[in-house]
This record gives C-alpha cells, structure tokens and sequence, in this order.
C-alpha cells in the first residue's frame, strides 16, 4: 500500500528563526496520568544560534493527527522487517501502526484496538528467519491488546490477545524466559491504579505456565527487563509497580526473597531499568531511576539491598531511562541518566546528562549541563565520523514556533557537536532518535519522532523526521540505539568480547591447546602478565568464569563443569585485551 506524503526533500536543518534576546519557548512535563503539561518560559539569548549549525538534509517528514491526550514515547523502531538489508520505520500513530520506507511512501498500515504509545518491539522469535512485530495499545477508553503480526502487518494466529480490554501499559519486551530457544513477550497489564498484571506469553499466544501471569499491587510501571539475575541459569523478570516497589519474578513466577522493595517515598513510572553485572561477581545489578518524594538514580542488587554509593538522590522527578554501555572498551560498564531540570533563570545551565561510573563517581567529562533538561531516550553512536562516541538525546523544549530538539554531544566533553541541535517540528519530550541507514546511500541517517500539544486549540498531529549526516554509514559505531538500546527490550547489557584473535602487541596472541578439548583449558601466552584478568564467556555473552592473577606464560583451568559449546577467553592487563575462541567438547 502506498500513500502519499509531503515530500520535504533537501530543507535544511540549520534553524530557521532568527536568534533574539530574551526568546519565549515552551516547557513539556508528564502528569501522573500519562498526560503532558505545557508551560510557557523565557528562554536564554541566542538559545538556538545559526552560527553553531551547518546543513543537514532532512530528507522527508511524515505525520497524521494524534490523539488530543496520549502522546508517542520512547521513539520509533527501525528493522528491516522484508529482509531487503534496508530497515524500515515502524512506527504507531494513534490507532495505526505504520511501516515506512526509506523514501516516505507507506509500506503498509494496520488498523489496531486502542492506541499506540510506544514503539513497536521487533525480533525473530523462533529463529526462523522472518522478524515478529509484537505491539501493544491501551489508552482511554480502555481497550487495549497484544498483537503479533508477521512482517506485512498481518496478526499471527491466535493475536491479537484481550485481557478485559485493560490498558496493556508499557512496551513490550522479548526474551527466552524458559530456556527453550523461542522467546518469550513480557508484557504489563494495568487493571486499576491498585492493580496489575505481568504476562509471560509463548509464541502461540498462551501463558508460559500455570504460574504466570503474576500480580503486582500496582500498575505495572515500566517495560519489563528480563536476564539471568542470580546467576542460576534461568532468565528472572524485573518490574516495579507505580506506588508499591521493585519486584524480581524467576521463570516459574516466584518472587525473589526480599522483594518487593517498597519505599513509600519512591515510585516509579516509565523509568525502564538496565540489567548487567557491573562488578564482575556473575550477578546482576538493577540499574534505573525513579520518582516520587526520593528522586534519584539507583543501582540494586538482586537481593535488594542498593550497591554502594547509590541511590544518586535528584533534587525533582526523572522519568530516565538508563542507558549502560562500556564506552571505553576497558571491561568496566558505564551509565548513563538524565534530568529533566530546567532552570528558571534563562542561560543558567544545570546538570542533564549524568556519566557515572559503576560506584557512582562523575565520568570525565560529565555531567554534560545545558538549559533545558531531558528525560527521553540517550542513543550512544559516532555520528560525525570522528571516531569519538557521541551520546543523543531529546528535549524538554521547544522555541515559541514550536520547533523542537535533538542533541548530540561528544563523549569526549568538547560539547555539542557541529550541526545539532535537529529541529524537528513539536516536542522530543520523553522520546529519542534512532539511528541507521534507511535509505540506502551508504550515509548515516537519524530518525526522531515528535508531536505538537495544543490542549484542544487545534488538532494534534504526530511526525516522524528523518535526517541525512551526511557521514558514512558504519553500524559497527552505533553502540546504543533507541529505546532500551536494541528492537528486543529487554534491558540486558552485556560486555561482548570480541570474536576472533586480539593482541597484546603486533606480536603477541593467546594460544588455546588443544582447541577442542574435553574441559582443561591450557593456552599460552607471550610474556608473561602481572595483575591479568582472566574472564570466559559463552556464546550468548554470559560470564562463566572470571579470576585476576599473575599469570605465567602458560596456564591451566580445570574447566570441566563448564557445558559443552563455543567460548570466548578474554585476558585483560587493564591495558591490553586478547581474545580467543574455545571449544569445549
């Protein structure tokens, strides 16, 4: 189906308006009940200078009315759904999924029940090659579902799923809850203020056993993350409920000891949480943030307790998302938060961007402080071919025309990169960009959506905007993309170790003999390391075995516990990363 759009080939992003003294703009916040507030505010001289920009192509812009009250969060999904090696845009506006090519043109829209509030999850279930769209609507009046649809936008078999037409509250996440090799879609289910629901749902539409669903005493507040938390071999759901605390569910639907964590000064809303081990121990940490009379960013063990150092208490509400990546490559993850301040003296800059380091110490560099806060989605991407990382985010603002705004700052603290802030037409807040190739060229492109808020003056409309950086494209550069950072979200980072043979120096390898062998591990090295790190990861990126040592230039492990199958040794100086493949038979 083709339908079609106004093309808007070759406007330049450069700001339109001309810079003035004492500029009015607009300020978004986001009300309890999922409406958005506006107010209007002064905003700082020179707030958005064309001197600080170059020409960028906006290559086309796409929108349809949006619901006067509920607006789209957390971004689009970019997937190559016909498995052209081009993604598409999915993206849903109201009560309609469309998937967009990279031209503009409608591939395809789906009619849906209810409405559309956050992006679409988008993965291959059962391994068969052909991507799944899951999706989920909700809204007022209440008639939200679960679909499943094939890549031509039709429903699977069985889909989509009614739960008394409740109001289906957050994205939905896949993963293999039960070890099967099919993913499962774990979804929230919002009954009454007082009550929830988490589904696990098999492919077939059915629940993943007699234990599930499980109830929360509260709406289901965020999207689910689900990994491997206690280190025990099967895959547990994190889910906090909006007024009555963090829950972690094991594959069979039981609570974990000490759960729910319940602070009646904490609450939280659509502040989806990273899973990942942040100290090497094999367990996960619960890394988020949270609102309510405690404001703050917060890392939690798994037995409830707060890691050290944390939680990071915030001087008002945060609806951030968290974004973790290792952005140095040293083995050590990093985080990343966002705030929403905006102060009320125009041109003082607070902190919006928070690096923090796995105890909660600043990152260099950070916090990044600007006028006019954030608490969408942070992407983390090289997208100006500097071979620096540059972190991306939304914002709470627009200018007075009611254009607004996508940052890009180098992780390297030099600032806002030439070219950003994007103008996208309506307010960013509380979404994001996502990066990719969607035309074909070989150029990076962005894609941010955005919405206008008029309170019933006039019709809403929703957009989503496409941009040309005008630098290769490479997907290798893009660390962190979109909503909980992948199409999967589920919320587990991971340190990837590299596939193949690292060095230490042009000369140096690490030699594993014999390679397959029955679970002794002998390998070699060159010279040989004081303070090495020894870490072994199976094929799906789990820490299996982690020592620190002096280690001579041949060393043995008795690894027979370990399953037969692919693994990736890694040693580490702190300077110096090798990896090899191993085989245990």
């Amino acid at each position: 189906m083709k339908k079609t759009i106004t093309f808007l080939s070759v406007l330049f992003l450069g700001i339109i308006t001309t810079a003035t003294a004492q500029q009015q703009g607009k300020k978004a916040t986001l009300n309890e009940d999922g409406t958005i507030s506006v107010e209007t505010v002064t905003l700082p001289e020179n707030y958005y200078s064309q001197e600080k920009t170059q020409v960028f192509d906006m290559l086309w812009r796409f929108g349809e009315p949006a619901h006067p009250n509920f607006k789209n969060s957390r971004g689009t999904t970019l997937a190559d759904i016909d498995n052209d090696g081009v993604d598409e845009i999915l993206y849903g506006i109201w009560n309609t999924l469309y998937a967009l090519e990279g031209n503009g043109d409608v591939l395809w829209e789906k009619p849906v029940s209810g409405t559309i509030l956050l992006p679409p999850t988008v993965v291959d279930l059962d391994g068969d090659g052909t991507l799944e769209i899951i999706l989920n609507t909700g809204g007022v009046p209440n008639a939200g579902r679960v679909y499943l649809l094939d890549p031509v936008g039709n429903n699977l078999p069985g889909w989509p799923l009614n739960f008394d037409d409740h109001w289906m509250i957050n994205a939905p996440a896949a993963a293999d809850v039960d070890g099967d090799g099919v993913l499962d879609i774990v979804t929230g289910e919002r009954v009454t203020g007082g009550q929830g629901f988490v589904h696990v749902i098999k492919m077939d539409g059915t629940p993943l056993n007699a234990n599930w669903p499980v109830e929360v005493a509260a709406t289901p507040a965020f999207t689910p993350s689900i990994a491997d938390v206690d280190n025990d071999g099967n895959n547990d759901v994190v889910i906090a409920a909006s007024s009555a605390g963090m829950y972690i569910f094991d594959n069979q639907g039981a609570v974990f000891p000490n759960f729910p964590v319940f602070d009646a000064n904490v609450n939280y809303s659509y502040q989806s949480p990273i899973l990942a081990d942040l100290d090497d121990d094999g367990d996960l940490e619960i890394i988020g943030s949270n609102h309510g009379n405690a404001a703050g960013f917060y890392v939690m063990e798994h037995d409830g307790s707060y890691k050290a150092g944390w939680p990071i208490a915030l001087s008002g509400w945060t609806y951030s998302p968290a974004t973790v990546l290792d952005i140095d490559t040293d083995g050590t993850l990093d985080i990343f938060m966002s705030d929403r301040i905006t102060s009320g003296t125009p041109g003082e800059e607070l902190p919006v961007i928070y690096g923090l380091d796995p105890d909660g110490n600043n990152l260099p560099n950070f916090p990044i402080e600007k006028y006019g806060g954030t608490e969408g989605v942070i992407s983390i991407a090289d997208v100006n071919n500097d071979n620096v990382l540059d972190i991306i985010f939304p914002s709470v603002m627009t200018d007075a025309a009611g254009e607004g705004f996508i940052h890009a700052y180098s992780l390297d603290g030099s600032g806002e990169i030439a070219g950003f802030p994007l103008r996208p037409h309506g307010f960013t807040f509380l979404n994001g960009a996502v990066l990719g190739d969607v035309d074909n060229d070989g150029l990076l492109d962005l894609t941010a959506n955005s919405y206008t808020q008029t309170f019933g003056s006039g019709i809403d409309s929703t957009f989503v905007s496409v941009y040309n950086l005008n630098v290769p494209y490479n997907p290798d550069t893009i660390k962190r993309n979109g909503y909980k950072g992948d199409n999967s979200r589920d919320g587990f980072v991971k340190i990837d170790p590299p596939i193949g043979v690292a060095e230490f120096n042009p000369a140096s390898t690490i030699t594993i003999f014999p390679n397959p062998s029955e679970g002794i591990l002998r390998f070699t090295i060159p010279t040989a390391m004081q303070n090495a790190k020894i870490k072994i990861f199976s094929i799906d990126g789990k820490l299996v075995f982690s020592e620190e040592k002096n280690l001579e230039t041949t060393s043995t492990y008795n690894l027979k516990h370990l399953n037969s199958g692919l693994y990736f040794v890694t040693i580490s100086d702190g300077k110096n990363t090798s990896t090899a493949k191993w085989v245990k038979k």
